[in-house]
């Protein structure tokens, strides 16, 4: 019993055991109410910015997935992006999702430190599913507009001012290169967010271009934006059995 007690004294300093959302005791990463166990059901859901591609998301980006997203990026529970991608997983296998693979969508280290939120992410996805996972796509080249687009945000939501000290316009976030070509396969494609979809529709694109022969993604939230019309349930949505994947 000592021995029980201990461990869990340990796993508190370790990471708080609160939701990340309300702080609910003992609920880490996030209690039923903020996040439901069994939501109305990940997709399957077109992508906006390419109506041909497959969304699958946790659920909505806002309140109680922001605050738990953010948690993991901006406070360093990394375990708790990990966490909420297991989950993500368990509910696309319960819903008969199709890869050979698991992939993410890799970002430049900002400030000399890392960042692997969508890398925990589909860790946490690919171990519910029982994939591999492949680092098949690097950063794109070119200036990071992660930030940018945050502080404008910022701006927006508080100053109620658009565009201070910055362009009128944002440019959309380049692709994520593609690292090598590919034979085949069925790749699921794993980001934190989704906010218009330009960033994932263009990780699709390559893959596909690469030589991949069906290429979904799959996302922690998705804003209202990024969702199309939904998409048909069809029978290429199973998991595939290792001795039956195609070779990449």
């Amino acid at each position: 019993m000592g021995a029980i007690r201990g461990s869990s004294v340990l796993s508190g300093f370790l990471r708080p055991p609160d939701c990340l959302a309300c702080g609910a005791a003992d609920a880490w990463p996030c209690c039923a109410a903020c996040l439901p166990p069994e939501p109305a059901g990940p997709g399957p859901w077109r992508l906006a910015a390419d109506p041909t591609v497959t969304m699958w998301a946790l659920g909505l980006y806002g309140d109680a997935m922001r605050a738990a997203v953010l948690a993991g990026k901006l406070r360093g529970q990394s375990s708790a992006l990990r966490a909420l991608g297991r989950r993500l997983g368990a509910l696309l296998l319960d819903a008969g999702v199709g890869a050979d693979l698991v992939t993410w969508v890799a970002a430049r280290p900002a400030r000399g430190l890392p960042r692997d939120h969508a890398d925990q992410i589909a860790a946490g996805v690919a171990g519910a599913l029982d994939l591999p996972m492949v680092s098949l796509l690097a950063p794109a080249r070119g200036r990071d507009l992660g930030e940018t687009r945050a502080k404008r945000r910022a701006l927006d939501r508080h100053a109620g001012v658009a565009g201070l000290g910055l362009p009128a316009e944002i440019p959309v976030r380049p692709p994520p290169r593609v690292r090598r070509r590919l034979d085949g396969g069925r790749i699921l494609v794993v980001d934190d967010v989704a906010t218009t979809g330009s960033t994932l529709a263009g990780a699709v694109s390559g893959l596909l271009e690469a030589g991949a022969r069906e290429v979904e993604v799959a996302v922690l939230g998705a804003a209202p934006s990024a969702f199309g019309p939904p998409a048909p349930l069809g029978s290429s949505h199973r998991i595939v059995s290792r001795s039956r994947r195609q070779p990449l």
